[in-house]
């Protein structure tokens, strides 16, 4: 542990005392970002355009994408290597975990047979006893579908039904962890639960769907023109994909009758996706911040009497059946403003819709996020919606990789392909390096704190107790090194690579499972987060930073100027802990519980420093969507990212004082080489449905993100000569930290 801040480093341990090679005193001047600059325009006209003009000729903007930047491509190069290593042959010294991950790939791309095997869905609907929508009215008026058959659905197939449901720490006793309960429409984990250094970018087929199923539960679900209805891409996906279970159910039910039912689940969806049936009634919150499922259990009697069967204990004792973890009475929900009002809304909806509507469904979200992995039929349903969302459609080599490296959401089978990865493609001399960059910042984070002069005594000492206490995991979790507690951590999860449909479901339980398994402890270093996930977080309620080591790659890291990795995983580094000091992060104390640890005065300063960004954010103007950045919306961002690069730039310079690195490059000195190396670190080549999409984003625009930081800093003015006034020396500043 080291003495500043804690950082865990969860990879190769063995290699924490190799030694670092420094280049001193110069560099090689050769840097190959050179080529997206684009140096007829003057720096202090536009910094962006300056160090990223001519990237969008380099990499054009392939059809059907939204963008292309440096997290792009190099999720692209991450995938290769996966590809490359979930195609090997099974080797008889590999962890099973490993050999079971390529076996789910083979099955994955193995289409021919895939397109054998018609109607794999019919598994679910002979285990499910049926699927009402495609049944009898005679058969469907019998059928009993509750609260605890909602719970076993999420726990067989790993995906919300009613509402999403998370581990959250204990805001009143940060041991433990309770649950969280929220709409299922939510698009984050929690309100201001994580901040994160890029923008979601790509859409993955559980995204889109759920866009889908959002959308539909939203809005009317047709328009009608001249009495007909005009019918959306989500409406045509769905009536497909009924009408073949129909079929593969030898139903005698009529197409009209197919969508008559798919009508009533709609309607039913419509009030899952806006919390439920609560109209014309008003629900009081909790008094307490927490409470048990005992009293939850209470509260709901009062609430229903004997008109709902919910029993809240068995509920979640089936939700939870796969985690190896206990519910009891005792165990805690969080609440919070409208908790009880949408949780009764939920209650409520289920108790007035009929059974077989709400079993229908349930099923039909199963048979939906599972359609990438059905046979070709039911594949080029979902993929005739996605082209419909102007997405392009993914190589099944490439889908299937994405997939098990957990590109895109939470930890599955990426820990068993990171073994082989950490040990046969990646530099691990990156690791002791890294500890020494973070070393670098931590110091400098520290001085800045110690040296504002907004914040009084007190604030700023539980400011630095708070700053001590935060910690970094770093690669990814120790299993990935040691084979058989990787083998132990897999032992249940059934792969069969005659299988993927079946492979698919049980990943999706695994997956859920593992990351509802918190409820039983608080540990603030468990990963729930892919190894190769591009991307760097900051969790608040734990007090931690992570670094998946896909990020310890160049463009990032590891680059042959040194002063390039500062300006850029440096920058980083700083974005992600000044997230623990943003407008959100100021609520957590050091140990992740909410706490009011600001005095007044340095609150009000904190406010008034902060406006200077929301105003300068503001007045960023997109010409190609004629809109304006919102500077409310990504102030923690726009915070996390100026001072980032402000610690980052301190650290460097030590860093270059330290091994006496006298020059930058022939052309560059050390500082212009550093902050090129941060503007370089966002070029990106957009499109205009990803501009539209991004604005009202937490995340400024990638060329205002650059614009912004540098124009507030003084030492980039000296390093390229601006003028006062320029439009990169503008003479007034925000500086917060």
């Amino acid at each position: 542990m080291y003495a500043k801040m804690e950082v865990k480093i969860l990879l190769l341990m063995i290699c924490a005392n190799l030694a670092i090679q420094v280049q001193c005193n110069s560099y090689n001047d050769d840097f190959p970002e050179k080529m997206y600059m684009n140096t007829s325009v003057n720096p202090c006209d536009d910094f962006y355009e300056y160090t990223c003009g001519n990237f969008k000729n380099v990499y054009p903007l392939d059809e059907g994408s939204l963008t292309v930047d440096h997290f792009t491509l190099l999720e692209d190069r991450i995938v290769k290597i996966a590809n490359e290593i979930l195609s090997e042959n099974d080797f008889i010294d590999d962890p099973q975990a490993l050999n079971k991950s390529k076996s789910a790939y083979q099955s994955c791309v193995d289409t021919v047979y895939l397109n054998k095997v018609k109607n794999p869905e019919m598994a679910i609907v002979n285990a499910e006893n049926g699927f009402p929508l495609v049944q009898l009215p005679s058969i469907t008026k019998n059928i009993k579908y509750g609260f605890n058959d909602i719970g076993d659905a999420v726990s067989k197939y790993g995906i919300p039904m009613l509402f999403n449901l998370l581990t959250y720490t204990n805001i009143e006793d940060t041991s433990e962890n309770l649950l969280y309960i929220y709409t299922i429409d939510s698009t984050t984990l929690a309100p201001s639960e994580i901040g994160s250094i890029r923008p979601n970018h790509r859409s993955s087929y559980d995204e889109t769907i759920e866009m889908g199923f959002g959308e539909w539960g939203k809005t009317n679900k047709y328009k009608r023109h001249l009495g007909l209805p005009i019918l959306q891409p989500f409406d045509i996906f769905l009536r497909k994909m009924a009408l073949k279970l129909r079929n593969a159910s030898q139903s005698i039910l009529t197409d009209e009758q197919v969508f008559n039912n798919i009508d009533k689940v709609a309607a039913f969806t419509r009030r899952v996706f806006t919390n439920g049936d609560s109209q014309n009634v008003v629900v009081e919150d909790f008094t307490n911040t927490t409470i048990t499922l005992k009293e939850l259990n209470v509260w709901t009697k009062e609430k229903f009497n004997d008109t709902v069967q919910l029993d809240w204990v068995q509920f979640l004792q089936h939700y939870f059946s796969n985690s190896g973890r206990e519910i009891t009475e005792e165990t805690k929900v969080f609440t919070y403003n409208s908790f009880a009002q949408f949780i009764y809304g939920i209650i409520n909806l289920v108790r007035k819709t009929e059974d077989h509507v709400v079993k229908s469904y349930v099923m039909m979200r199963i048979f939906t996020l599972l359609s990438p992995d059905g046979d070709g039929e039911s594949r080029q349903y979902i993929d005739e919606y996605y082209k419909s969302k102007k997405f392009a459609i993914l190589p099944r080599w490439k889908y299937c990789t994405r997939k098990l490296i957990d590109s895109v959401g939470t930890a599955g089978l990426s820990f068993a392909l990171a073994y082989e990865y950490q040990l046969r493609h990646f530099n691990v001399n990156y690791f002791t390096q890294a500890l020494e960059l973070i070393e670098d910042l931590q110091d400098a984070f520290k001085e800045i704190i110690e040296n504002t002069n907004w914040m009084d005594a007190t604030t700023k000492a539980k400011a630095l107790k708070k700053f001590n206490n935060m910690i970094t995991i770093l690669g990814h979790p120790d299993i990935s090194y040691n084979k058989e507690a990787l083998d132990k951590f897999y032992e249940n999860l059934r792969i069969c690579k005659w299988d993927n449909y079946g492979n698919s479901l049980r990943i999706r339980a695994f997956k859920n499972a593992y990351q509802i398994s918190q409820i039983s402890k608080r540990e603030r270093a468990f990963w729930d987060k892919s190894p190769f996930e591009v991307n760097a977080y900051y969790n608040r309620p734990n007090n931690k930073i992570i670094f998946p080591m896909s990020m310890l790659n160049p463009v990032f890291f590891g680059n042959k100027n040194r002063i390039l990795d500062y300006g850029r995983i440096g920058a980083i580094v700083g974005h992600e802990m000044t997230h623990g000091f943003d407008k959100d992060g100021m609520a957590y104390g050091p140990d992740g519980a909410f706490e009011s640890w600001w005095t007044k005065e340095t609150k009000e300063a904190f406010i008034n420093r902060t406006t200077c960004f929301v105003n300068e954010y503001d007045n960023f103007y997109e010409p190609e969507i004629n809109a304006n950045v919102n500077g409310t919306i990504t102030l923690n961002e726009n915070i996390a990212d100026n001072g980032g690069v402000r610690e980052s730039y301190r650290a460097m310079k030590k860093m270059i004082e330290k091994y006496n690195i006298v020059n930058g490059t022939s052309e560059f000195t050390p500082d212009q080489l550093f902050f090129i190396g941060f503007g370089t670190l966002w070029c990106s080549n957009p499109s205009i449905a990803y501009l539209k999409k991004a604005n009202g984003e937490n995340h400024a625009r990638s060329k205002f993100r650059v614009n912004g930081v540098v124009s507030n800093m003084e030492e980039f003015s000296k390093a390229f000569n601006c003028p006062v006034e320029s439009n990169m020396n503008p003479k007034n500043k925000c500086i917060l930290w």
